[in-house]
């Protein structure tokens, strides 16, 4: 230190340094400090907003499947538990054992049905022009009815065992299980043909 000079001193206290640049170099410092280190070009960044639109909008579609699978299984469950639910009040009402037994081996398909409502064997009134006729219907054809479940389907077919025979829709409200709201649900897919 005795042999430095005073400049040299002066720079060591300062906190410079010898080889400094001076203020051009400290400029040109600044300035490479402030560039940005990744440069995109226009078409790299059209490229990438493409990629996210178009990841947003898969996702959005996904959402939006998701969405109607749910509620269609919801209203699937929420009609099925309402045909069902007067069932579970009054089973006393079939005296005979036939009926339940039906009831209990047609449960399983009735299950299957809201997760799979194309694979149903039997068409559906919505999709055929013809009613079905509650006098020649059977259990799997009026079970395609929207809020008709295995054991309601079963009760109309007894009802009509002992009636003998249907002469009106509206007969269907003798049936436990069917009320009004149900009965207007189910009107424009039956009939009863003389």
């Amino acid at each position: 230190m005795d042999g430095a000079s005073p400049s040299v001193m002066l720079g060591m206290l300062a906190g410079v340094a010898v080889d400094d640049g001076g203020a051009d170099d400290l400029l040109e410092q600044r300035s490479a400090r402030d560039r940005p280190r990744l440069a995109l070009e226009p078409r790299h960044a059209t490229i990438i907003i493409l990629i996210l639109v178009l990841a947003l909008s898969l996702s959005l579609t996904l959402l939006v499947q998701q969405g109607v699978r749910l509620s269609s299984m919801s209203w699937d469950e929420g009609a099925t538990r309402a045909s069902d639910a007067p069932s579970a009040s009054p089973p006393a009402s079939s005296s005979s054992p036939g009926p339940t037994s039906s009831e209990s081996s047609s449960a399983p398909s009735d299950t299957g049905s809201p997760n799979e409502p194309s694979a149903t064997p039997s068409p559906t009134p919505t999709t055929t022009s013809t009613l079905i006729d509650l006098n020649t219907a059977t259990a799997e054809q009026l079970q395609t009815i929207k809020g008709i479940g295995p054991v309601t389907a079963q009760r109309i077919i007894d009802h009509r065992a002992e009636i003998g025979r249907y002469t009106s829709v509206d007969q269907l409200l003798d049936v436990t299980g069917i009320g009004a709201k149900t009965l207007e649900k189910i009107r424009p897919y039956v009939e009863v043909r003389s």
